[in-house]
């Protein structure tokens, strides 16, 4: 699932009112949430989750702030905090959706196994 259009959406919205998009700026959101989709593979890792969550979130913080020189757009404060709720956002997003995907895939173990 991708998130990146949608998150670059609002962080213009909310961090930098007024700033258009631009070329540069879409082709970054293509290649930094592309990067950040690979940073997620550390899910898939034998280590701890806090450790995973943490270094994806680091990982993450630091591309979006290498997107955001990349644009030239200016880092303030609320810059920090869109970027916090956004990824609390996605992250609730990810984990209500996975949640509803296992609950359909044991419930149609359920009725497999009940015909049996």
């Amino acid at each position: 699932m991708g998130f990146g259009a949608a998150a670059y959406l609002i962080i213009l919205t909310f961090a930098f009112p007024g700033v258009p998009t631009s070329p540069l700026g879409v082709i970054s959101v293509f290649i930094i949430s592309g990067l950040i989709g690979i940073l997620s593979m550390i899910f898939a890792m034998d280590i701890p989750l806090a450790i995973a969550f943490g270094v994806h979130l680091l990982g993450t913080l630091l591309l979006v702030l290498i997107m955001i020189w990349i644009n030239k757009w200016p880092i303030n404060f609320g810059l920090i905090g869109v970027f916090v709720l956004v990824y609390i956002v996605v992250w609730l997003i990810v984990i209500l959706s996975q949640t509803q995907t296992v609950k359909e895939i044991n419930s149609s173990i359920k009725k497999r196994n009940s015909k049996k």
